[in-house]
């Protein structure tokens, strides 16, 4: 009797009680799943919006630090705008850029617009020197009236009103100045700072090729015109942001033709569009609620935000910019998925707004497209964007020194 007892108690579950086991495990399992993907989804949402408020804000910040630091050392209102011609020696490459510390280069169909800024490093406050005697060729020695400032690996611009300005780096300073005013810029080597000697990088042998090769004429007192020598410093900057496969890149527009010449900035940057805050009645202010043109009106004595600088700007017109209003918006990391039923992305359906140049629209602000930035139409719906705007003003432009 024993014996049959414990036997029929080490029979163990029976097929229907596994089954129930094994439903119930299975039941458990979806339930956790489905937990751990909201979970998942509501992460995905956080991190991204995290994400893009990261790039987004770092990518303003970097632009905004930049344009505070524009036109510093460019303080002779004759020669601004000039097309300034130079050569990169280690990359074999030539270059130009305008002598303007802000320069915007239009997007096309709402495509991102590219921003160049320009500012010197001389430690030195100084007026450009003049030329004393006209240059017999574009390779020539610069002899000027003040060498004040001016040090061996220096970058300089030589300018004249009406022609293009031409970039050279200074390999000699010899004699004491004020016995000895000649600035070289040979092709070779010099003594930088440190005392150790480091060839040119910016006197490319024979002279810049046409049509950059320009000499320069002596000084005129009578009549106030003729050339002046710029010194940018040792270490200038030339850098354009752009945005190249949603990223937030800048160029340094001194180095061409090598690599590291393009630093990539920040992921997941879309757009980016700027204007001209132009100072057209001359009080030294632009209100946030001047009108917004495609292209400054010149000769309109009216203030403006503006997309462009006609071709036909003066000195004078170029020194009215005096602040810039940009935007930058960016996107998460991580697409969200589609709709189930649809199978299309409806996470954001509107294009972000840049509110500044239309706050009075409804909603206020004007689109930002930001769909160019993917190969599918819709597929832009699936992220989520934050949009970043400021008005900065160019500071150095406002300090700007008035001289006839």
């Amino acid at each position: 009797m024993r014996n049959q007892n414990l036997s029929r108690a080490s029979r163990g579950f029976t097929l229907v009680e596994v089954m129930v086991g094994v439903m119930i495990g299975l039941i458990a399992t979806v339930v956790i799943f489905q937990v751990f993907a909201v979970s998942e989804g509501q992460k995905r949402t956080t991190t991204g919006g995290s994400d893009a408020q990261q790039n987004g804000g770092f990518s303003l910040f970097q632009v905004e630090r930049d344009i505070r630091m524009a036109g510093y050392g460019l303080n002779h209102m004759a020669l601004l705008g000039c097309q300034i011609n130079g050569w990169y020696e280690p990359g074999g490459a030539g270059f130009t850029f305008r002598l303007v510390p802000v320069e915007i280069t239009n997007g096309a169909a709402g495509a991102p617009d590219e921003i160049r800024l320009t500012f010197g490093s001389s430690d030195l406050f100084m007026a450009p020197a003049k030329l004393l005697q006209t240059m017999p060729s574009p390779s020539a020695v610069y002899k000027v009236d003040n060498r004040f400032g001016f040090r061996e690996g220096d970058l300089v611009v030589a300018a004249e009103a009406g022609r293009d300005c031409s970039l050279a780096q200074v390999s000699g300073v010899p004699g004491t100045p004020g016995q000895s005013d000649n600035v070289i810029h040979n092709s070779g080597n010099y003594t930088n700072t440190q005392g150790a000697n480091v060839p040119t990088q910016y006197n490319r042998p024979g002279g810049l090729p046409p049509p950059g090769d320009i000499s320069y004429n002596a000084w005129n007192p009578a009549t106030n015109t003729g050339g002046r020598l710029y010194n940018l410093g040792p270490a200038p900057t030339v850098v354009t942001y752009r945005i190249r496969n949603s990223r937030l890149e800048a160029v340094n527009g001194l180095t061409p033709g090598v690599v590291g010449a393009t630093a990539v900035l920040s992921d997941g940057v879309v757009q980016l569009q700027a204007q001209y805050g132009y100072d057209g009645n001359g009080d030294g202010r632009v209100p946030l609620t001047a009108p917004s043109n495609a292209a400054v009106v010149l000769g309109a004595n009216a203030d403006s935000w503006s997309d462009s600088m006609p071709a036909a700007a003066t000195p004078v017109d170029w020194s009215r910019v005096i602040v810039v209003r940009l935007v930058v918006t960016a996107r998460s990391q991580t697409p969200e998925k589609p709709d189930p039923v649809t199978g299309l992305c409806n996470t954001t359906t509107v294009l972000p707004k840049w509110v500044a140049p239309d706050p009075g629209a409804v909603p206020p602000g004007v689109d930002l497209d930001v769909r160019a930035a993917f190969a599918d139409v819709n597929e832009w719906r699936c992220y989520r964007y934050r949009t970043f705007e400021v008005v900065v003003p160019i500071r150095n432009m406002v300090w700007f020194p008035i001289v006839s």
